[in-house]
């Protein structure tokens, strides 16, 4: 058996991102997971500006493909808008390895972890690996997560997608904006959208459902969408036939509850980050960033020797605390749009409802994108008195 101080199941972003900042204060940390790396990841691949203070780097100090974009383009509503804010994309194929490679973990690769067990003297064990930590986190059917078991107030969010290698011509005469610039199609009712992205000699497309038994309709009317505006090159016809689908959790503040199991002596634990969680954007669904900061902000709170901080540190993060926030006014939007549905017999106040809607119709489009490229929220406490009083209303 070799012993360390940690090991990871799972060596995408989260994990990879917790390894590094344990190993960076002294700790001995494996990884585990059953692919080997560089492995294909089923992800649009977009990245906010947040991430590269929490993974303490630039952009300049990224090696692998980078398409930075500053005009968000997003249908809603039967209009189109092309929005100034910024962001980046990346190949999650290029991006994972770079992480993993360079987190200074012991990489096991081609281990699939079934179960999780530990010793009788408190260490986690997998096959030659023991640990007085464990930490989960290889994505939504992450076997440490059955441990933990966090609570699920809403089901998972269902993901149609694919990213394919195609001529660079091709991609150019189809492309709306310039290279890596978003192509975004909002649903009217605000439960999902999809995406056209150009990279270079790739291309992602996809379409994600709140509700996953919508996602399989909303992809077939997005495919319409981008293909009768000349949006997708004729080489992905046939590729585009054949998408892929998989799910996760969204966040909500009641998984943070089962983030972490501290022993009593506070000398080892379980735990969760990133999609094992759930902490994926409320609204965009963007996965990647609350990945690595649940990873950095868990390796933080054990080398403090306060590891069961680690669920309040989570709370407290201004990137998640806004999560909780953007929860809320989904929330409360769907109940507005509910309470004023005809069929509810409020048609009167429906019309009036379906004025402001058009006339907001902009300010939504503005909204999704300024969130798409990780802007924080302004004026937190303002936004909060807000929520509390369209709350109120409604009770």
């Amino acid at each position: 058996m070799e012993t360390f101080d940690a090991i990871v199941v799972g060596g995408g972003p989260a994990g990879s991102s917790f390894a590094r900042t344990l190993i960076k204060g002294g700790a001995r940390v494996a990884v585990v997971d059953r692919a080997a790396f560089p492995r294909v990841k089923l992800c649009a691949g977009w990245i906010s500006a947040p991430i590269w203070d929490v993974l303490g780097l630039t952009p300049r100090e990224y090696p692998a493909g980078l398409w930075p974009w500053r005009t968000c383009h997003v249908h809603y509503r039967g209009r189109a808008h092309a929005i100034e804010c910024n962001g980046w994309f990346i190949r999650r194929y290029e991006l994972d390895d770079f992480l993993l490679r360079t987190s200074g973990a012991a990489i096991h690769t081609g281990i699939a972890v079934k179960q999780v067990e530990r010793d009788d003297d408190g260490f986690w064990t997998i096959g030659p690996l023991r640990a007085r930590h464990l930490i989960g986190a290889a994505g939504t059917h992450c076997p440490v997560a059955r441990t933990l078991a966090p609570a699920r107030p809403r089901g998972p969010v269902g993901v149609q997608e694919l990213e394919l290698p195609l001529p660079p011509a091709a991609i150019e005469r189809a492309r709306l904006g310039d290279d890596g610039e978003p192509e975004l199609l909002l649903h009217d009712d605000l439960r999902g959208y999809a995406w056209n992205v150009p990279k270079s000699d790739w291309l992602n497309v996809g379409c994600g459902t709140v509700d996953p038994g919508e996602v399989r309709a909303a992809w077939s009317q997005a495919r319409a969408h981008f293909d009768r505006l000349g949006h997708l090159p004729a080489e992905a016809a046939a590729p585009l036939d054949h998408v892929k689908g998989h799910s996760y959790y969204l966040f909500h503040p009641d998984h943070l509850d089962r983030a972490a199991r501290v022993d009593a002596d506070g000398k080892g634990g379980v735990y969760l980050a990133g999609d094992s969680l759930g902490l994926a954007h409320p609204l965009t669904a963007e996965g990647i960033l609350p990945a690595t900061l649940s990873g950095r902000l868990c390796a933080e709170a054990i080398l403090a020797g306060d590891a069961a901080s680690y669920p309040a540190r989570l709370r407290a993060h201004p990137i998640l605390d806004d999560y909780r926030r953007v929860l809320r006014a989904r929330d409360a939007l769907s109940r507005l749009r509910r309470k004023s549905s005809p069929g509810n017999g409020h048609a009167r106040r429906a019309r009036g409802a379906g004025r402001v809607e058009r006339v907001a119709g902009s300010a939504v489009a503005a909204g999704f994108a300024w969130m798409f490229s990780g802007a924080r929220l302004p004026a937190p406490r303002l936004v909060d008195l807000a929520l509390s009083a369209m709350e109120r209303s409604r009770s």
